[in-house]
């Protein structure tokens, strides 16, 4: 999305049009899910994705056609059935409606403020409103500022909040004839490796695979490099684990894998003074226990200690690093879609 918003802000302040393309509804094995975005520009070039196949072909030609006369808005509604799911190169079938949506500069100042809000990591929510025979209103939500750009009743309000505030699944609300579709835009959750060896060297692919943003960080430049780890956004050598984990937050993952036990002790001492989302430690149980009672008796509390996953990784038996490295990324996929806590 991050993309797409960037060039729908440079297109339109440049003075042009586009259309905005989204999953609105889908069932069955659809190919996207419902919010799946994509932007035609003036010169017929796309970015992001509706799913391919007919429903993107059909998109991006009425889209085309739209840029070309006066019209705002439409619904092109697709029923895939299994074989012309099959026919056309894609392997699920099933229903989506797409909602073509024409914006000019009058939206400049709308999608500025949702950049913004994306920007600064305040988790807003794009919210398109859909009634009989009107055209559809975008709006935004966010935790700090709530609903704005329109009103809706209040029972519906509440809901999307209470739905918004945990999920980063896009979902739906219907009351009072309106259908809300609502878009959850969460910046990628960063993943922050501490320590460099061979089971974070691992852990970095399968999590940077998995969406995830890396930074890795050592005190030993000959592990901690580019070259070790080029999937990476930032690689850290550091002269010391003291204090290398300042001000994290919810979209903040913490995989604590250093070459010792002290330094695991420290990291994780820091990491639970932050507000990180997920704070894993490898080790033993032995291992974990000593390093818990070194920290409760410095103050920590025992619901401090409840936040962390150790010994790390779901339980499927791995071994090896590369086994090691998918029990973690799994683990930490379950908690970023909320079914572990």
């Amino acid at each position: 999305m991050n993309e797409i918003l960037e060039t729908l802000l440079n297109t339109l302040e440049q003075g042009r049009e586009a259309v905005f393309c989204g999953i609105v509804e889908s069932s069955g094995s659809a190919p996207r899910t419902s919010g799946a975005r994509m932007l035609v520009l003036p010169d017929g070039e796309i970015r992001g994705s509706v799913g391919g196949g007919p429903v993107e072909g059909a998109s991006l030609a009425r889209a085309v056609k739209m840029l070309g006369k006066d019209e705002r808005h439409a619904l092109l509604p697709f029923n895939l059935s299994s074989a012309s799911a099959a026919d056309a190169g894609m392997v699920c079938g099933g229903a989506v409606t797409v909602l073509l949506q024409r914006v000019s500069l009058d939206h400049l100042d709308f999608f500025r403020r949702l950049g913004s809000l994306y920007a600064a990591r305040e988790r807003p929510a794009l919210v398109t409103i859909m009634a009989a025979n009107q055209e559809p209103v975008l709006a935004l939500w966010s935790l700090r500022t709530g609903l704005e750009g329109t009103r809706l009743p209040d029972g519906l309000v509440a809901e999307l909040a209470r739905r918004a505030v945990k999920t980063r699944q896009n979902f739906s609300l219907e009351e009072e004839g309106l259908k809300v579709f609502v878009e959850p835009l969460v910046a990628p959750t960063v993943l922050h490796l501490v320590g460099a060896g061979h089971v974070a060297l691992a852990t970095a692919k399968v999590a940077a695979f998995a969406g995830f943003e890396v930074v890795v960080m050592d005190d030993r430049s000959e592990f901690a490099s580019f070259d070790r780890y080029p999937e990476a956004r930032e690689v850290r050598v550091l002269d010391t684990f003291d204090d290398c984990l300042p001000g994290l937050g919810p979209d903040d993952y913490v995989v604590i894998v250093t070459r010792g036990h002290l330094h695991d002790r420290d990291v994780l001492a820091q990491a639970l003074r932050t507000d990180a989302g997920y704070v894993g430690m490898i080790g033993s149980r032995g291992k974990r226990d000593a390093v818990y009672r070194s920290l409760l008796e410095t103050g920590f509390a025992q619901t401090d200690l409840d936040r962390v996953f150790c010994p790390i990784g779901l339980p499927v038996g791995a071994d090896t690093p590369e086994e090691i490295a998918v029990s973690i990324v799994a683990e930490m996929i379950g908690v970023r879609a909320g079914q572990t806590a």
